[in-house]
């Protein structure tokens, strides 16, 4: 298997439990490590063999746009979903940031999820 990286996809999302996090979008970071194979691609330089990661980002950033959710580790979760609606991705990780949740520091979660056999 191979794999393909998203790195720093910016979104802006509705996502905290105070009050002014659930009225004023913020800016969120996105990486992505898909595990996918891209031989058939890379044979065929054909856009149909592989993952279009350019609808795959625009995707994500609509989801990440669209509700109010409390926790970054929701949003993760979610947004590694849209990810494996694709049936050739065996496995996707993603760290998701939330810049200035914590002056002075970065914060950010990690979750993988892989295809059910």
């Amino acid at each position: 298997m191979d794999k393909m990286y998203v790195s720093k996809l910016p979104l802006l999302s509705l996502i905290g439990v105070y009050l002014h996090e659930k009225e004023i979008p913020q800016p969120l970071y996105l990486d992505l490590v898909i595990t996918i194979s891209l031989s058939d691609a890379a044979e065929s330089d054909d856009l149909e063999n592989t993952l279009d990661y350019g609808a795959l980002c625009r995707d994500m950033q609509a989801a990440a746009a669209r509700e109010h959710c409390n926790l970054i580790e929701k949003r993760l979760t979610d947004l590694l979903k849209i990810v494996l609606r694709d049936d050739r991705v065996a496995e996707v990780t993603g760290r998701l940031y939330k810049p200035g949740a914590v002056p002075g520091a970065e914060i950010s979660v990690e979750r993988t999820l892989k295809r059910s056999a």
